[in-house]
């Protein structure tokens, strides 16, 4: 069998051992604690991170809403600056027509007013001259 020493003295190894294990345990405390910190900072961090996101994903749907509706504004301004434009040249083709309108009168009244004026003087002028220029006379001298 054992003896004493032998005994006390594996009595002292298990109890080295013991408490080698029992700083072990707190060492592994201290870490399982360290890491629920951890998780839980990680935790929150995921939080507000998934909170931005969804403020962004809200932000995004805002803006293409706007922009639809900019789109929308813009092809009704387009739509209508087109019947405008339309408009504009209908406008400029009747004056067009009006211009050459007035010209081609104008040319037809000219015309016709220089053909009444050929006429006319040749009305009021007689074909035939009835009267007779005759150098003039001598002036006296005195003598």
């Amino acid at each position: 069998m054992l003896g004493n020493g032998e005994v006390r003295s594996k009595v002292a190894v298990l109890e080295q051992r013991s408490e080698d294990q029992q700083r072990m345990f707190e060492k592994v405390d201290t870490a399982i604690q360290v890491m629920q910190e951890a998780v839980a900072s990680v935790t929150q961090m995921l939080a507000v991170h998934n909170e931005r996101l969804e403020q962004h994903n809200k932000t995004e749907t805002l803006l293409v809403e706007m922009i639809k509706e900019v789109k929308t504004s813009l092809e009704a301004e387009n739509v209508d600056l087109s019947d405008q434009l339309h408009d504009i040249d209908q406008r400029v083709d009747e004056l067009k027509k009006f211009k050459w309108t007035v010209v081609g009168i104008a040319s037809a009244t000219g015309f016709v007013c220089s053909v009444i004026v050929s006429l006319a003087s040749g009305w009021l002028t007689p074909s035939e001259i009835n009267y007779r220029m005759e150098p003039p006379s001598p002036v006296e001298q005195p003598r």
